[in-house]
């Protein structure tokens, strides 16, 4: 497996938010620390206060959630050990989540995972007083059935097909098993992806809900790495996250909310968040009920409904990223684009509660490429593979690329002496004016102009070796089928088993504002 790589900010893994993030100045208002060691140096002396208490809860839920599970931590020492070591003062967590996809989900998600488990050695290094562990957040309160439920291999999108409703992760897995087993059973696959999806049906089959099968089958990947996985929804966790509830069912934060969103659209930013009045949902058996008015299910007061219900209360996603930081020594996030613009959001709700919002970090993004194809496609010109078909073609082929850079200097040759020539007009004779005659020839050129770059497409498509070049750049660097969302974790199998000494060396800090391209 070799790793090379390619500025962020040359490829279309970029944005306008990434950049001003990284580089600019309007959103340094938005969050706390900046991305990288300064900023997490000074999340550590944020987070030093964390308390005690809060720590024995964690460690003491964690090896609940585990044994619950029916993983043996005698038998993972790395993990055992990080989960120990979270008893202590110095130790912090870097964190990273997703919902909980069948089967793991996409291989973005493996990316973000190994960027948390990089960073934490890398800290690990740096700040060699203290200790740094990687935690996953399963998103199991999540209701987004459809987006888990879906599978894609062998090019097709298979959909397990459950009636349920409510938090994902309270969900039992009937069916989740045989919907593998038929994977199995149909199509011819390489034994890496025979044995990932055997034991994916073996794990959904023997687990009661999909939070266990999830943790199970991450674990079994990943326990290695010593990383920790952690179910939020938990009564000891919530318990000492109620009296924040108390003030949602009370209204007292769609204010903040709703004033640093519209301070992020002031500054050219979306908003990814829509802010509720109330950011709760009740859970209950196949439901998962919004909280609009306290008033809608109880005559009781919040503190007394807190009290009775806060192990069925839910944050949504603008609660969610304080909850974390409520009941973890976090120092470090590591997230997508999408979810760096809504923590963004978040900031005045963060500041109402007086806590710092850890260092934001942008995920790793990946393209995993056959090491077949690297010496004759590839050969330290990645950069070209992210410039659009007919260039990357024309790359290639020097002789059309020479006719082609001709016409098009040609056609510009034209643009320019139709105006000079409009202008002269216009200076002679005061009384005559050409824009609509030079408009109908400009139209006409611009006809001429499709017409032409259609040939050159055709022209391009009929090369039988220009055709390898634009399949390799649809299959690996096509913006809108992005590998890293569309192939999913089973069928890179193997990358699951990199050395954590690997992983270190090559994500975390040393992958910041790049891609990698890994041939394997």
């Amino acid at each position: 497996m070799e790793f090379s790589s390619v500025v962020r900010d040359k490829t279309f893994y970029s944005n306008s938010l990434i950049e001003e993030y990284y580089n600019g100045k309007k959103l340094k208002s938005f969050h706390t620390y900046s991305p990288d060691l300064n900023g997490i140096a000074e999340a550590i002396n944020g987070k030093s206060s964390f308390s005690q208490q809060k720590r024995n809860n964690l460690v003491q839920d964690l090896y609940r959630q585990y044994k619950e599970a029916e993983i043996d931590l005698s038998k993972s020492s790395h993990v055992k050990k990080n989960i120990d070591e979270l008893v202590n003062s110095n130790t912090y967590t870097i964190t990273t989540g997703q919902q909980i996809h069948l089967g793991l989900g996409p291989i973005y998600i493996l990316y973000k995972i190994f960027d948390v488990i990089a960073l934490s050695n890398q800290l690990k290094r740096k700040f060699n007083d203290k200790n740094f562990v990687p935690v996953f957040w399963m998103a199991t309160e999540d209701h987004d059935l459809e987006e888990i439920a879906t599978v894609s291999y062998f090019g097709k999108q298979i959909k397990w097909g459950t009636k349920q409703s409510g938090a994902v992760g309270r969900m039992n897995t009937n069916g989740v098993a045989e919907m593998y087993q038929d994977l199995i059973d149909t199509y011819k696959m390489s034994d890496v992806l025979e044995d990932f999806l055997q034991r994916t049906a073996q794990i959904y089959g023997q687990s009661i809900n999909l939070a266990i099968a999830f943790r199970k089958l991450l674990h079994e990947y990943l326990g290695h790495t010593g990383l920790i996985i952690l179910d939020p929804d938990s009564r000891k966790l919530k318990s000492s996250f109620t009296s924040v509830m108390i003030d949602e069912l009370k209204h007292k934060n769609s204010q903040v909310l709703n004033e640093t969103s519209q301070l992020l659209k002031i500054e050219g930013f979306k908003n990814q968040l829509r802010v509720k009045s109330c950011n709760l949902f009740l859970l209950r058996k196949n439901d998962r009920i919004r909280i609009d008015d306290i008033k809608d299910f109880t005559n009781k007061t919040p503190e007394d409904f807190t009290k009775e219900e806060y192990a069925n209360l839910s944050p949504n996603a603008a609660l969610r990223p304080l909850y974390q930081e409520w009941i973890l020594p976090n120092v470090g996030v590591i997230l997508g684009s999408s979810e760096l613009n809504y923590w963004l959001q978040l900031k005045g709700l963060f500041d109402a509660y007086d806590m710092p919002i850890p260092s934001m970090i942008l995920r790793t993004s990946c393209i995993l490429i056959p090491s077949k194809f690297r010496e004759k496609y590839f050969n330290n010109r990645l950069i070209d593979w992210f410039n659009d078909e007919t260039a990357i073609a024309l790359s290639h082929e020097k002789k059309l690329a020479d006719i082609k850079e001709s016409h098009k200097k040609n056609v510009e040759s034209i643009k320019s002496r139709i105006q000079v020539y409009d202008k002269a007009i216009s200076d002679i004779f005061k009384d005559v004016n050409l824009v609509n005659k030079w408009s109908k020839l400009l139209d006409k050129l611009s006809d001429i102009e499709k017409i032409i770059e259609t040939k050159w497409s055709q022209k391009i498509e009929s090369s039988s070796e220009l055709k390898k070049f634009l399949k390799l750049k649809r299959a690996y660097f096509n913006p809108s089928q992005i590998q890293e969302r569309i192939e999913f974790i089973g069928s890179f199998n193997d990358m699951s088993l990199i050395k954590p000494e690997r992983i270190s060396s090559h994500f975390g800090l040393y992958s910041n504002n790049k891609v990698l391209i890994i041939f394997y």
